[in-house]
């Protein structure tokens, strides 16, 4: 008699709180398809990061094509939380006038981007980078485009030894050439490689990010790959070795 009153009360506050449970159930799944592509991405980040610092690569962070600054300030808070990356640089390489236009093979029916998009300009960025608490002598900003400013006299100028990692983000096959070209003197055991639109083409490998890494690596024979970890919906990352 005295459990079946005492379980009267508990039957009655879940009927209460059925309906609230309810509601922050559908809260949590809403807020989490809507974010899901930014917690694999971010979670993408933690793992990388965490396997510089465990394995102790040292060397700079490389990011080729970087809208908004998303990408450097979830990178730059993440490495916040590792004592050995505490002397990272920073180094982004963007037009900041947005993508060229789509030539070649980018030009063809599997055409995904247009001239001018994911434009930002210089001084947005740095705003948009200090804001988040970035500090901005820790970024190096080298504004141009690939095919013109990827050059030995900008690799003496800026003085990069190594790279621990490297995100390309340049959507065409035609801007990540040059871009690989670039940091091939920069790769080192251990030196991690992210793509973000690695499956962009229905998942095409001889298309865009893909085929120009693909072609890279035949290129430089030295130069190995392991793939890493994967995240969202197009972002793939590798391992590199060095002969």
């Amino acid at each position: 008699m005295a459990s079946r009153i005492l379980s009267l009360p508990i039957r009655a506050v879940r009927k209460a709180l059925s309906p609230i449970s309810s509601r922050f159930n559908a809260m949590l799944f809403d807020w989490r398809s809507r974010h899901r592509e930014y917690l694999s991405r971010q979670l993408l980040f933690d793992t990388i990061v965490g396997f510089v610092a465990d394995c102790q690569i040292e060397g700079d962070y490389l990011e080729f094509g970087c809208f908004g600054g998303g990408s450097l300030v979830d990178i730059f808070h993440t490495m916040r939380g590792h004592h050995r990356l505490a002397n990272v640089q920073f180094f982004i390489f963007d037009s900041f006038e947005g993508l060229p236009e789509p030539t070649g093979l980018d030009a063809n029916e599997f055409r995904r981007y247009e001239r001018g998009q994911f434009a930002c300009s210089l001084d947005q960025y740095i705003a948009n980078i200090r804001r988040q608490g970035v500090p901005i002598e820790r970024a190096r900003c080298i504004p141009g485009w690939y095919d013109k400013t990827l050059n030995a006299e900008l690799k003496k100028n800026l003085r990069i030894k190594k790279a621990s990692i490297v995100l390309i983000d340049c959507d065409l096959y035609e801007s990540t050439v040059p871009v690989l070209d670039f940091i091939a003197d920069y790769i080192q055991d251990g030196t991690v490689l992210i793509f973000d639109d690695w499956f962009s083409y229905k998942g095409r490998l001889d298309l865009g990010e893909a085929r120009a890494f693909n072609e890279w690596l035949a290129k430089n024979p030295r130069i190995h790959a392991t793939e890493y970890h994967k995240a969202g919906r197009t972002m793939i990352s590798f391992i590199m070795k060095v002969d």
